[in-house]
């Protein structure tokens, strides 16, 4: 859901699911995973992708080392404050469930018992 909700905040094109993606100058081919198979998109950048497992082959992926967490340690962190802004959604209603009826335990022997409660009381049969 974050992809689509920033796609829709900043007005750029969202494509979810996204398994792969080629860049052709400022147009972007992505291919995303359907119900029984896999559409092709095109359109415009700036894009919101929504990746899906496979959009980044695992041999891609780089690893960070000791030097590499050490030097990040020494960098400055700079912390920005959040904004203000006001919700967009409303809570109309909200209500528990109501509580479950006690369970009555019939003996394993007592059939009758047990199909007088589902037609009296149950009203099933």
């Amino acid at each position: 859901m974050v992809p689509g909700m920033l796609a829709s905040i900043v007005g750029y094109a969202f494509v979810n699911t996204c398994v792969g993606l080629e860049i052709q100058g400022q147009e972007a081919v992505a291919i995303r995973e359907m119900d029984g198979g896999s559409e092709t998109l095109a359109t415009q950048l700036p894009l919101v992708i929504g990746a899906q497992k496979g959009l980044v082959e695992e041999t891609d992926l780089k690893i960070p080392n000791m030097r590499g967490i050490m030097q990040a340690r020494q960098k400055p962190f700079e912390v920005v404050a959040p904004q203000s802004i006001s919700a967009k959604t409303n809570v109309e209603k909200f209500e528990k469930p109501a509580p479950k009826a006690e369970v009555k335990l019939v003996p394993a022997d007592d059939l009758d018992q047990l199909i007088d409660l589902l037609q009296n009381e149950a009203q099933v049969l």
